[in-house]
C-alpha cells in the first residue's frame, strides 16, 4: 500500500512505497534540484562539499583492491590506452604528464611550483631529455615563444633551471 506524502518542495501530493520514502521525498528532478539551490531554497540550502572524496574513494579502493593496481597492471593498462584519443595530447605516465617527469629526472630533482617545461622541436610526444627546456616562469616561457614568433626556424637555448 502507497503513502501519501507531501513533495518537500512544492508541497505536491505525491504517493510512495513505504520502502521509497527518504529522508527527502520530492515530486519531480526538478523539485530536487531546486530544493538544493541556493537560489530557489536560500533557507534550507546547506552546502555539500565534495572535496574529500578523491581520497575517500581511493583509501576504499586499496582497501578493497589491495592488489589491482600493482606496477605491472598500471603499466598494462597505461600500453592500452596510449596514443588511442583523438588529439595529440601531451603523453602521462601515471597520471603525470611524462615531460615533467623526464625533466624531474634530467633535473635531478622535483619541479618547482610555477616552474614550466618546453618542447624545443613543437612535438609534444617528443620527451627525449634533449628536447625539453626547463623555464623558472611562464613568463620567460612566453618570452622564448615570442622570440620564436618571428623566426621561421627553431634555435634551441640553453636550460634554465634558476
Amino acid at each position: 500500500m502507497k503513502l501519501k506524502l507531501k513533495c518537500d518542495f512544492c508541497g505536491k501530493d505525491l504517493f510512495r512505497y513505504q520502502s521509497q520514502v527518504k529522508r527527502f521525498n520530492f515530486c519531480c528532478r526538478g523539485c530536487a534540484s531546486k530544493f538544493n539551490s541556493k537560489k530557489y531554497n536560500p533557507e534550507g540550502y546547506t552546502y555539500r562539499s565534495f572535496e574529500k572524496n578523491s581520497k575517500r574513494f581511493s583509501k576504499m579502493n586499496k582497501e578493497l583492491n589491495k592488489f589491482r593496481m600493482t606496477t605491472e597492471t598500471r603499466n598494462k593498462l597505461r600500453a592500452a590506452h596510449l596514443n588511442t584519443g583523438k588529439t595529440s595530447s601531451y603523453e602521462k605516465t601515471f597520471g603525470v604528464h611524462t615531460h615533467r617527469v623526464v625533466a624531474e629526472w634530467a633535473l635531478g630533482r622535483k619541479l618547482k611550483p610555477g616552474e614550466v617545461v618546453h618542447h624545443i622541436d613543437g612535438d609534444r610526444r617528443n620527451n627525449n631529455p634533449e628536447n625539453i627546456l626547463v623555464f623558472a616562469s611562464q613568463k620567460e616561457h612566453a618570452k622564448l615563444h615570442a622570440e620564436l614568433a618571428g623566426r621561421k626556424e627553431v634555435v634551441p637555448h640553453e636550460v634554465h633551471t634558476t
